[in-house]
């Protein structure tokens, strides 16, 4: 008989902890996609080869220097609030927030 995974709890925590991460990932992949390859095509049609194309990938880094900005803003806030929790349950004597 197969029994419940004693792990299964750490492993949605560990989960969900690096979701942030996964969504930069994908963000900062589709904005070098999309500008870049946005670059690309105004570069064919406009016979301006590396221009446009420099210029979608500079876009695309600048949108992902944007996208690290929130998930930093996102991963100090969270761990700010758990830093309170803690600090709540030390002053009213418990020894965890759970």
């Amino acid at each position: 008989m197969i029994g419940p995974d004693k792990h299964h709890g750490d492993s949605f925590e560990e989960r969900r902890k690096i979701s942030p991460a996964i969504g930069f990932g994908t963000s900062f992949a589709a904005g070098m996609a999309v500008f870049g390859l946005g670059g690309h095509w105004l570069d064919t049609k406009y016979d301006k080869e590396p221009l446009f194309t420099l210029i979608g990938i500079g876009l695309g880094l600048f949108y992902g220097a944007y996208e690290l900005w929130k998930l930093i803003l996102i991963t100090n806030s969270a761990s700010d609030e758990t830093e309170k929790t803690k600090m709540k349950a030390r002053k009213t004597g418990c020894d965890s927030p759970d």
